[in-house]
């Protein structure tokens, strides 16, 4: 695909509605449209355990053309090809997605793979940010609603991510069309959301903006962005953690991914979210947990390249020096009640040797401040995670 031409931070805010009712929100989007039709992709816990479909087929009756939940998580292509078949199939003029990463980035390539009318697994690989297919477009008939449950930030980036039926491996997509048209962010519906999942979610989010303030030559805006993001959700889950009812910390958090992610498809991201990529796929480990285990572990790694960024971190932390941030982050993932040590997930030997492996060609561990050159370099990685 082209190159996108990212949206910057006012572009998004303008696409956000924040802790208004999801009826109402969804009653301003769509007021000045005609014959709207709403398809639902929403998350089955969700779909569940909450009244959120009821009130969307009371408040908007036959509008809603229809309520599915198909996707999964690491999104594999099959159930992305079957949300694009269910948009084209009912005629929706808008796709909402209520859930967490995976419900919302399998959203994105859904509209990719019907708005562009792509057909098969090798159609929509030739589109991925690898694929060496350049494809530029301006229409996009179907627009895209993301109701976030989690911290993870889908809804604010130009990219996504599917698990590919052809590679096995996870596959990714950017261009600036892959935004949602709109966002509404409701800390009230967040409140279904499993706390461990909603925390560990918000570690990824904490992932976005650390590796961004820690990226080489990052735009000081950029980084002041995130480090303003990495406050609130410090606080904010923090918050949640000792009181899970307060809808204040949770907004706080949900503001927090808005910022943390200023930085995402502008800089490459580090070694964190690169072994979490691959122990994500080979080890089936939520990328939130992957942050868990890794995040601090590479920062004790990357500290001789990284001390400057380390040092404005240790100040939104509350910590005195950049030495101390790695522990803190380690400590702080912990009281959460989240794993912080990649011993604890039993990932079997075979895993972690065919991480170690790939680790030496993957892009995105090859970002890193630090150089990744030898498999011994991903053990010490894996030996600081403990």
């Amino acid at each position: 695909m082209t190159e996108p031409a990212f949206p910057d931070m006012a572009n998004i805010k303008g696409r956000l509605t924040i802790n208004q009712n999801i009826s109402n929100a969804i009653t301003g989007i769509i007021s000045s449209g005609t014959n709207t039709r709403i398809l639902v992709s929403i998350s089955r816990s969700l779909a569940a355990n909450s009244s959120i479909v009821d009130e969307l087929k009371k408040n908007f009756g036959d509008t809603i053309t229809g309520v599915v939940s198909i996707l999964t998580e690491h999104t594999p292509y099959d159930s992305v090809f079957k949300l694009a078949g269910a948009v084209t199939d009912s005629g929706a003029t808008h796709l909402l997605s209520i859930g967490g990463g995976s419900v919302i980035d399998g959203g994105k390539i859904a509209l990719l793979v019907s708005n562009l009318n792509i057909q098969g697994a090798d159609g929509l690989e030739k589109l991925s940010s690898t694929g060496g297919n350049s494809l530029d477009f301006t229409s996009w008939p179907v627009k895209h609603i993301a109701v976030p449950t989690t911290l993870s930030g889908a809804e604010f980036t130009p990219i996504a991510g599917a698990t590919s039926s052809i590679t096995g491996r996870k596959t990714g997509f950017a261009h600036a069309n892959l935004v949602p048209d709109h966002i509404i962010l409701s800390s009230t519906l967040s409140k279904y959301t499993p706390e461990k999942l909603w925390l560990s979610t918000g570690i990824r989010a904490v992932d976005h903006a650390v590796e961004t303030i820690c990226a080489p030559g990052v735009d000081p805006e950029i980084a002041a962005f995130c480090a303003k993001g990495l406050g609130l959700l410090y606080t904010g889950m923090e918050g949640t953690k000792n009181d899970p009812e307060s809808l204040t910390h949770r907004e706080n958090s949900q503001l927090g991914v808005y910022y943390a992610t200023a930085g995402i498809s502008r800089y490459r991201m580090g070694a964190s979210h690169g072994l979490g990529y691959l122990l994500g796929v080979i080890g089936q480990v939520p990328h939130g947990i992957t942050s868990c285990v890794f995040l601090p572990a590479v920062l004790a790694y990357n500290f001789p390249e990284t001390k400057g960024p380390q040092t404005k971190i240790a100040k939104v932390l509350g910590v005195s020096s950049a030495e101390e941030v790695s522990p803190a982050l380690k400590k702080f993932i912990g009281g959460l009640g989240l794993p912080n040590q990649l011993s604890t997930l039993d990932i079997s030997e075979e895993a972690i040797a065919e991480i170690k492996a790939a680790a030496l060609t993957h892009p995105v561990v090859q970002a890193n401040p630090r150089a990744i050159s030898s498999v011994e370099n991903v053990a010490e990685i894996m030996k600081f995670s403990g």
